[in-house]
This record gives C-alpha cells, structure tokens and sequence, in this order.
C-alpha cells in the first residue's frame, strides 16, 4: 500500500454554457482545439500517473473487460486495453423543468494485460538539497534513487537534478546500458545540502534535462519545506504542471516529514496526473521509489485523453476532482500514463434544458490513448443519453453508483476542510465538520443501499464503510492532541494533518 497521498485544495466549479451547435459529424470526426480554455476543477487526487490512479481507484461501473458491450444509453461500456464506462446519474429526467444531474466516466486498464513491448521509461529524479535536507533526510533520497537507477532497465532513460537556490544538474538525460549505470550511480556521490528551497527551480530544469523521447515519461519531485525562492503560489505550480502534462510528463511529488507545503506539491502532481506522497520518515522513501517504478513499468497505456462534446443545450455546472480543458461545447479531460490496473473517475454535474419526452442526448464521448500492449493507437467510445419524461412519478432518484461516487468528493471535501480548520487551531470546529460529514455519508448509504441490486450492495457497502472509517480516523486524530497546548503547530498535530488527507488517495477519486 502507499505510503500515503495528501491534498489540500478548494473545489472549483464553473457554470459553463454550451453555445456552439452539437456537431453533426460523429466524435471521430473532431480534432482537439488547439488553444483550448485550461479550467482545474479539483477536489483531492488524483490521479494518476497519474492523478487518481492506483489499485485504491476501484470502477464503479463493473469494469467489464473486452469487446465493447454497450454504446449508447444512459449507461455505456467501451474498450479493451482501457476501458471506458459512461453513467448518468438520473437515467429519467421531469420534461417540464430544467434538470441537474451527474455524467459519471469510469476509466479502467486491463489487470491481465502487459505491453508485448514495454515502453521505454524517461525518468527525471529532482531532490531538494536545501540546508534542511542535511544529514540522513538527503542521504536516504539519494539511496533510493539509486535503488530507482539500478532496477531500470537498458533502454531506459535517466536524469538526476538537485536544487536549492539554484539547480545542478547532477546527471544529464542518460540512456542506461550496464557501463553508463555505473557512470550514473558514480555521479550521485558527494551531493551536499545548502541554501534555500526553489522547488520550481527544480522542476523546470527537470523538464529541460529529460527532453521529449518516446515512452513514458515520469518526474519524482522531491521536497521537505516551502518554497521560499522562485515560483511560490498554487497557481503559479498549476500553470508549470499544466506545461508538464502537455508534455505528457507526469510529476510524482514526494513530502518528506512534516513542514513541507502539501497544497503546492499537491497541485503540481495532480495538475500534472502524477502521485503526491507524504512520508513522515525519510525511511520511507525507498518503498515509494519501488511503487513508482513498479507503476512505469506495468504501463499498459499512455497519454489518454476523453473528450466530451456535450448535447445542444446541455451545460457543463461543475467537474470535480480533475483538470479539464473547454473548447465551446467540448470539454478534455487527460488522464495521462494507465499501469496495469489503474482505475480513474471523472464526475461532471450538468444542467439539462426541458423539452418534448422522449430520448434526450447529453453527450457523446470518446477516449484515445497510446495502446502498449498492441503497439497502436487505442480509441473507444459512447454516448449518453437521458429520458425526459412528463409523469413525475416516473423521474428517476440518483444513481446507487453515482451516489457512491458523489458521497467519495463529499468525503474528500470534509477531510479538506477540516484539515484546514485545525491548521487555523480550531480543533472543535473540524471535528464538527467530520461529524456532520460522517452523517451525511450515512444517509447517503442508506439511500444508495435502497435503491442498488442485490450484485451491487456489496460493493456499495465497501465504499461507504472506507469512507466511514476515513473519517473516524480523522477525528481520533484530531481527538488524540486535542489537549495540547499548540495542537496545530506540534508534530503530531501537523503530522495528523497530513496523515488525514493521506487517506485521501485511498478513496478512489
């Protein structure tokens, strides 16, 4: 299991109109825009290689695997390598009113498939050396780096960047066969700490050493405190992720101990679809290392992407927990590098308009990737489509799955908040938070449980139990120092913090 992830960001949603007409050409037809509007919506992680990624991401649309099974409807399953399920959350809408509902996509990769050819890995590693990574915080990165180094294969391609104040490139972008390894593993001697913290410093070097080669490309960013030179702002690593993802780089951030800033290394590796880990002790480090290699090289797919092009008169409210980007009436969303797998969700909140009964389309939807595993591009696709209806009765309650789905972001936000209020040392108000949040997501079981088949309880049971026992965690935590003088500001306060928003990761956003 992971260490942990941590995230601390606000939810941000945007009430977005659908001007342009729904084009008459089908999906396969279109061409992504070429300077599309960048919009991050984010609750917590995720993902994957990416942002959400990882075994913690379980499908909740029942992952069938192969051929597709069904295109169209108010549910969908598509794919093969990758498999794309569609979901709304209100098959049946009133006719007579403006509605709001959910568009669920669930996306999932092969867990028996591997590339017949792995793809070759272009890895930067980036270590903090400020003064504060003197001693064995500073000698235990660079030992697992090495340990990173010695398991890659020939083929693959390595860099090694230190930064304080200023950056070093340590090791220039190097293609490993057994003579250069031993170059590589030499160069990582005689690293020292001094100076100060640019953590962008780090990266955009990071990015210019590993160039633009074929495979997949990862950079593990590592930091233990703030950025007090450079780029400082969560906007400002938004924007420097976003020209990473664009690049089809994936940053993993690694938080040593506990005075790093966990939003800034949280943005970058969401903004980017990588992994934000927290590791209380530099002990830990190796076994991310492991993880993150373990992940590169199960690859099966890579720089996938699903673009939306939502119905005439259908708005997009809201995406939560995911970057996206909007062209008129259709809206990208990267989900970046898949290992075998890896689950990742996207959950969009829509208005649709009123109208005559009968079928209603809400949007049509189509992935594309790099297929490893058949060494050509991957491409699969459906459509959503909603029922208006004029009986009242006959309008549907919310989706047991979807509910699920909506109750993990309620979740997520609620271990955000609190968070943020006991960083303020208002300990009684977060543990109210997660209070009022733990009955909310009661309910919420309750209502799903009612309405979900016999095949589906169980699962329903697992999500809604792991989010419940997230929360009580969170709350004895906070219980646990309580009574301290300074509670925010001791090390078990702050490493409470960001053992609550580690669970995070776990619940499969």
């Amino acid at each position: 299991m992971k260490i942990g992830t941590v995230a601390l960001l606000s939810t941000l949603g945007m009430a977005l109109t659908s001007m342009s007409v729904w084009a008459l050409t089908p999906p396969a037809g279109k061409t992504a825009p070429s300077t599309p509007t960048t919009v991050a919506s984010v609750t917590a992680r995720p993902g994957g290689a990416g942002g959400g990624a990882g075994a913690g991401g379980g499908s909740l649309l029942g992952g069938l695997l192969g051929s597709t099974t069904s295109t169209s409807g108010a549910t969908f399953s598509s794919g093969s390598t990758l498999v794309l399920e569609g979901r709304l959350g209100h098959p049946t809408l009133d006719a007579t009113r403006d509605s709001e509902t959910f568009l669920m996509l669930d996306v999932r990769a092969a867990a028996d498939e591997l590339a017949s050819t792995p793809a070759p890995v272009n890895l930067s590693i980036v270590i903090d050396r400020s003064r504060s990574m003197e001693g064995q915080r500073l000698e235990n990165a660079l030992a697992a780096a090495r340990g990173m180094i010695r398991r890659l294969r020939d083929g693959d391609t390595v860099s090694v960047v230190t930064y304080n104040t200023d950056t070093s490139v340590v090791v220039p972008a190097t293609v490993l066969d057994a003579r250069s390894r031993e170059d590589v593993l030499f160069s990582l001697r005689g690293v020292q700490a001094q100076g100060h913290t640019c953590i962008s410093c780090g990266i955009e070097t990071g990015l210019a050493t590993m160039g633009q080669r074929p495979g997949v490309a990862r950079m593990l960013l590592l930091s233990d405190g703030e950025a007090n030179a450079g780029i400082r702002d969560v906007p400002g690593f938004q924007r420097l992720a976003q020209q990473a993802r664009e690049r089809d780089v994936g940053i993993s951030s690694i938080g040593v101990d506990v005075d790093y800033n966990e939003r800034v290394m949280f943005a970058v590796a969401q903004s980017s679809n990588g992994r934000h880990y927290f590791v209380e002790s530099p002990a830990g480090l190796p076994q991310i290392f492991d993880e993150e290699l373990d992940s590169l090289v199960r690859t099966v797919a890579n720089r996938a992407e699903v673009e939306l092009d939502l119905a005439p008169g259908v708005q997009m409210l809201e995406v939560l927990d995911r970057s996206f980007t909007r062209d008129g009436d259709r809206v990208f969303v990267p989900f970046g590098a898949f290992a075998q797998g890896d689950a990742k969700t996207l959950l969009m909140r829509v208005r649709v308009p009123r109208g005559q009964a009968g079928d209603q389309p809400i949007a049509r939807v189509r992935m594309r990737y790099e297929d490893l595993t058949r060494a050509r591009p991957g491409d699969c696709e459906g459509e959503l489509v909603a029922t208006l209806t004029e009986r009242a009765d006959d309008v549907s309650p919310l989706d047991p799955l979807v509910e699920s789905r909506v109750a993990r972001s309620e979740t997520s936000a609620a271990l955000v908040r609190a968070n943020e209020l006991f960083s303020e040392g208002d300990v009684a108000a977060a543990r109210r938070t997660l209070d009022s949040s733990r009955g909310r997501i009661r309910s919420r079981r309750t209502a799903a449980r009612s309405k979900a088949s016999a095949s589906d309880k169980t699962r329903l049971d697992a999500d809604f139990e792991r989010q419940l026992n997230t929360l009580d965690d969170a709350d004895q935590g906070f219980e646990a120092v309580e009574a301290e003088p300074a509670p925010a500001t001791s090390r078990q306060g702050k490493a409470q913090v960001r053992s609550n928003a580690g669970a995070l990761d776990e619940l499969g956003l």
